[in-house]
């Protein structure tokens, strides 16, 4: 279904269409114009991400960008104070990985595990925040890209158990069956849902 199968600039192209989806409000947003712009950055940077380590095999900036991407969504759900943790965190454990002797992805790697712990536990304190069914949708959203993500990982370790062209196949498959779904959630959470959309229009209906 997915995986090698699916050419890497078809890949880019889908993942492009997510960023033009955050841009998606005709009916209005979920928290506001801010909450929307600050989604839009967090995909924009996700398509940059992508371009670098699905087209271009460029892994270095690739994970530079999607540290950006975990910044952009945590501020997104938990503010600046938070961010400021999120990043002093991911610059020490690079800092530590790097003074050990790791290759700079490695190092990089390692920084951005803490970021996308704080991007994934941000958008759970973040629930109460947002309506529902767009708290739901960001919580699942970020468990998804944190399923892609360990995939990931588990792709590059060289494990005996894992080297086999079946496993090897599967995780790559399991990396864009989380990947996908958990962009289009996230690309879509922060416009109005029609449920509460109807209510609105009922509440102004009642005012007139």
């Amino acid at each position: 279904m997915f995986g090698d199968s699916i050419d890497p600039l078809v890949k880019v192209i889908i993942i492009a269409c997510f960023f033009v989806n955050a841009f998606i409000a005709k009916d209005g947003t979920a928290l506001g114009r801010r909450d929307q712009i600050i989604l839009i950055i967090a995909m924009g940077l996700t398509l940059i991400a992508d371009i670098f380590m699905v087209l271009l095999h460029m892994n270095v900036f690739g994970l530079l960008f999607f540290c950006m991407v975990q910044t952009a969504h945590n501020y997104r759900y938990t503010g600046l104070a938070r961010v400021k943790i999120q990043v002093a965190v991911g610059a020490v454990a690079f800092v530590i990985a790097t003074v050990a002797g790791a290759p700079l992805v490695i190092a990089l790697g390692a920084a951005y595990a803490f970021f996308l712990f704080f991007s994934v536990t941000g958008s759970f304190m973040a629930y109460n925040k947002y309506p529902t069914p767009n708290n739901m949708m960001i919580v699942l959203g970020m468990l998804l890209f944190m399923g892609c993500d360990i995939f990931v990982g588990l792709q590059n370790l060289e494990i005996e158990a894992l080297s086999s062209p079946g496993s090897r196949e599967f995780i790559q498959r399991a990396i864009w069956l989380c990947y996908f779904p958990s962009q289009v959630l996230l690309s879509s959470s922060a416009r109005k849902n029609k449920n509460y959309r109807d209510e609105d229009n009922m509440r102004r209906a009642n005012k007139r």
